[in-house]
């Protein structure tokens, strides 16, 4: 709580956002907004203590928080308030739902406030900010909660058994060697990593960062080809020597956090916006760190998840007004690090991860800083319909060949055959 505090101290010295002089969308009477969010009841606190901050130093500008459910759920309401024509001034938006917002010109292009406020958009994480723009090259919504795919490690077994860590690929083996225990019947008794597996973008990157094409430029899907069918070929014979195991089916992700915090795997790949959750599953137990991926023919790329925050073009000018200095507040500076702190996303600007309150962050949780260290490599998912239906075929493939003990080569080839049946009746 104390460093939360330190954290909040800064913030309240932050100074609101200064137009240019003759800005066009500079707010100049009182406007009330509604901010349709995501975040659930425990959440409600901070909610109040960051809004109330922001209205201190805008006093023009009174903002409504409004819970309205699951990022579906939002989706869902934002498109009937729409068609009702009676929007929020600002809305989270989940990066699924971000292309067809920007394709329909649901979402306000942001492009002219940001230069009315001398905004500097290379602050902006790159890979965020090309999750922000849209198809004409403009950004078209702000880099909010930011997530992406991270491996956790149990630092206390690491450094008391001389674990090396893998900083590569090639590395996989001799530190799963050393991280697994068995039982004296053979089964495992401590797994060295846990793959998630009940969505695709947390192994995903594996396998790209190799080379392995999901759809090839051609038209084809490429996870049957002769890489993709290696690397999975790999996995399996780690999965076979009880060294990891894919994680995938119901109750996957509780099953293997557990785990983790039961120190019976000494790392899991998982989301970092759960960095919180972990700490406080921990406890005192033992002492976690973050690693990010393994380094693959030069690339440790993973995927951007998360949620931004879009203006609805169907809002009123002086709400939209109001929203874009809102909206720059929430995810600039300080501002950005505290929901960091609070909810485990990550910030969406290179200046937040660099000042003051940042340190103050990483004192607290030393695994942000191999979080900030990492940002460039996050890059943008296709969020494309067809493309994660592609995807998940690809997963179930996968789940047979590593959970069922389906034949590898003939299965990734079925699971082909039914993404290619799949692009061509797209």
């Amino acid at each position: 709580m104390k460093k939360r505090i330190a954290v909040l101290l800064v913030l309240a010295l932050l100074l609101p956002l200064a137009a240019l002089a003759d800005n066009p969308y500079a707010v100049t009477e009182p406007v009330t907004i509604e901010w349709w969010h995501a975040l659930e009841s425990q959440y409600t606190d901070d909610i109040q203590r960051i809004v109330g901050i922001f209205m201190d130093q805008n006093p023009l500008i009174t903002v409504e928080p409004v819970y309205v459910g699951s990022y579906a759920e939002v989706n869902t309401q934002l498109i009937a308030a729409i068609a009702a024509e009676d929007v929020p001034a600002i809305s989270a938006a989940s990066v699924e739902y971000l292309p067809e917002y920007f394709a329909s010109g649901i979402a306000e292009n942001l492009e002219p406030y940001f230069d009315a406020y001398d905004v500097d958009k290379d602050d902006f994480v790159v890979g965020y900010r090309k999750t922000a723009t849209d198809a004409n090259g403009n950004m078209c919504s702000f880099p909010f909660q930011a997530s992406t795919q991270v491996i956790y490690y149990n630092k206390s077994v690491t450094d008391a058994e001389s674990i090396p860590l893998p900083e590569k690929w090639e590395d996989m083996e001799t530190y799963l060697e050393a991280a697994t225990e068995f039982n004296e019947d053979g089964t495992t008794k401590r797994w060295g990593m846990i793959i998630a597996g009940w969505q695709p973008h947390y192994f995903q990157t594996l396998f790209t960062n190799y080379g392995v094409e999901l759809v090839k430029e051609d038209g084809t899907p490429g996870v049957a080809d002769p890489v993709s069918v290696e690397i999975t070929r790999q996995i399996k014979e780690w999965i076979d020597k009880g060294y990891c195991y894919f994680a995938y089916g119901t109750n996957a992700s509780s099953i293997m956090r557990q785990h983790f915090w039961d120190g019976t795997a000494v790392a899991v790949i998982h989301t970092c916006s759960l960095i919180t959750t972990y700490e406080t599953n921990i406890g005192d137990a033992f002492e976690f760190d973050l690693l990010g991926f393994p380094e693959t023919n030069g690339k440790q790329e993973t995927l951007l998840s998360g949620n931004h925050l879009i203006i609805p073009a169907r809002a009123t000018q002086a709400q939209k007004n109001a929203a874009f200095i809102f909206g720059d507040y929430m995810t600039s500076g300080e501002a950005s690090l505290f929901w960091a702190e609070v909810s485990g996303y990550m910030p969406g600007r290179y200046s937040a991860m660099e000042s003051e309150a940042a340190q103050v962050l990483i004192d607290r949780n030393p695994a942000y800083e191999e979080m900030f260290a990492n940002v460039d490599y996050i890059q943008p998912r296709d969020n494309s319909e067809i493309f994660n239906n592609l995807a998940d075929q690809w997963m179930y493939g996968l789940g047979k060949i590593f959970t069922e003990g389906a034949p590898l080569e003939a299965t990734l080839a079925e699971a082909a055959e039914l993404m290619q049946e799949m692009i061509d009746d797209q």
